[in-house]
């Protein structure tokens, strides 16, 4: 889905009493579409004014502004929302229709604010204005750079992607965790004299993975899940010299047990 593609003018048209109010220089056209970030950030250019053959000033933009066009592309008034998120090095971009953040490549990125920038093109009414534009500004060279400076403006750390975080993410590692967490609060009850065996919890913690279609893990990362949050939640630990049935040294937990009911 080329959700880059998609991306809506904010500002409404103008209506005929509006005319006047209309933006009639590049910097105009940006403070108007991305009031934050140029309030922030500065101008969106460094413009020279130059007189034309009628008397009239000509702003023509001569140097960009890496980092407004970097804090833009996450924009809500244009329904953009992208972070950088730094323990993968990698960018997301929130999917408005299933609401879960996709990762998404830095050229796509690159692509959507050329795209932002060639809005701006019928404003330049001078040939050097018009060449800036569509030659320099939209270079591979600023691209890289506005995308490089989007790393640490946009950028977001562990705790966006957390089990506890409102925000989601396709395929995250931090899935398993809130599986993991809900099998704890809602699967698993006190009662003394009861036993829960690794085996039998490991087995219904796979069982809950494969119906909310996440990969499977190894027991070894289950116990690294699952253990402590037992001790914080119930204050017993795993045991490895339980007694049942004549069996001697078996792994779980005691006075723990699994409810019948589970969770949708």
């Amino acid at each position: 889905m080329d959700w880059y593609k998609r991306v809506p003018d904010r500002p409404k048209p103008l209506s005929y009493n509006q005319a006047e109010n209309e933006p009639k220089t590049i910097n105009q056209h940006f403070s108007h579409l991305f009031p934050d970030q140029t309030a922030q950030f500065g101008q969106a250019f460094l413009e020279v004014g130059q007189r034309d053959s009628a008397g009239q000033i000509q702003a023509t933009p001569v140097c960009i502004n890496h980092d407004v066009f970097a804090a833009s592309l996450s924009d809500p008034g244009l329904g953009l929302d992208v972070v950088y998120f730094e323990p993968d090095m990698q960018f997301y971009y929130s999917e408005p229709f299933l609401n879960i953040y996709k990762p998404v490549s830095a050229e796509k990125l690159q692509g959507l604010y050329r795209g932002l920038l060639m809005r701006s093109a019928n404003l330049q009414k001078t040939t050097n204005a018009k060449l800036n534009i569509w030659a320099e500004f939209r270079s591979d060279k600023n691209a890289r750079l506005v995308i490089q400076r989007t790393k640490s403006i946009l950028a977001v750390d562990s705790s966006f992607f957390s089990a506890t975080s409102p925000h989601t993410r396709i395929r995250g590692i931090e899935l398993h965790e809130r599986v993991a967490r809900r099998f704890v609060d809602e699967l698993l009850v006190c009662e003394r004299g009861q036993i829960m065996l690794l085996t039998d919890a490991f087995s219904t913690f796979c069982n809950l993975l494969k119906e909310h279609s996440l990969e499977p893990v190894k027991r070894a990362d289950f116990k690294a899940l699952v253990v402590p949050m037992i001790k914080q939640q119930f204050d017993v630990c795993l045991r490895n010299d339980l007694r049942i049935d004549e069996r001697q040294g078996v792994r779980g937990w005691k006075n723990l047990r699994l409810s019948q009911t589970v969770p949708a």
